[in-house]
């Protein structure tokens, strides 16, 4: 699995990403059930600056086919604010996906100086709403059937390391499918590769084993 920014040219498989969408998927996100979208919002959805508006997508090594895309658009009238959304294709729902994407987004709105995001969630999109305590300290409002989430975003931790072997042995297993950030920083990640999940970690591990045995 590999998260990206989204590119111009990922208009038209994200058009089909959103094809893929169930018509519940679409209500939660979108608050619409149009069967396509219009090539306006897909040229609008692609075509970002990355900084008051940022896209990412994720997609299977093997394909360049879109399974989830998150985003956040900054606030003009708050610039430490910005409203953010995730969406993961129905086949690929409750495997962690939309986790990983809305992780890995909040660690590039922090980049920006991005402090919060805000929400409109439908009450009935536990899953959702599950999510957002991950990002930080939440606060909520009930506005009949949706729910208007403020998020403060949590800085990562900087003062404990990961145990780096036990991470690599989650990352081996399948269970991680997003590296965290601490992570790439420890193994020092080159760029291209940073969201990359099938990394060669066995021979790593053999590695960590080895120095263990010998020390």
């Amino acid at each position: 699995m590999r998260i990206r920014q989204v590119q111009p040219d990922d208009g038209p498989a994200l058009a089909r990403a959103y094809a893929n969408l169930g018509e519940q998927s679409r209500y939660r996100r979108f608050f619409t059930v149009m069967p396509e979208l219009p090539e306006t919002t897909v040229k609008g959805a692609v075509e970002v600056d990355h900084t008051g508006h940022e896209a990412l997508i994720a997609t299977p090594l093997e394909s360049a086919e879109i399974i989830g895309e998150c985003r956040f658009v900054r606030s003009a009238d708050q610039p430490d604010t910005a409203e953010a959304g995730v969406t993961v294709v129905d086949a690929w729902q409750r495997r962690g996906l939309g986790s990983a994407l809305l992780t890995r987004l909040s660690e590039r709105a922090l980049e920006l100086g991005i402090k919060y995001f805000s929400a409109e969630v439908l009450t009935d999109n536990k899953t959702m709403l599950a999510l957002l305590p991950t990002l930080g300290r939440v606060e909520t409002e009930s506005l009949g059937p949706v729910v208007s989430a403020h998020v403060e975003l949590g800085e990562p931790p900087s003062d404990a390391g990961p145990d780096v072997t036990d991470l690599l042995t989650a990352v081996a297993r399948g269970d991680i499918i997003s590296l965290p950030v601490l992570l790439r920083r420890l193994i020092r990640v080159p760029d291209g590769l940073a969201h990359i999940v099938r990394l060669p970690v066995q021979a790593v591990l053999k590695t960590l084993s080895l120095r263990s045995s010998a020390s």
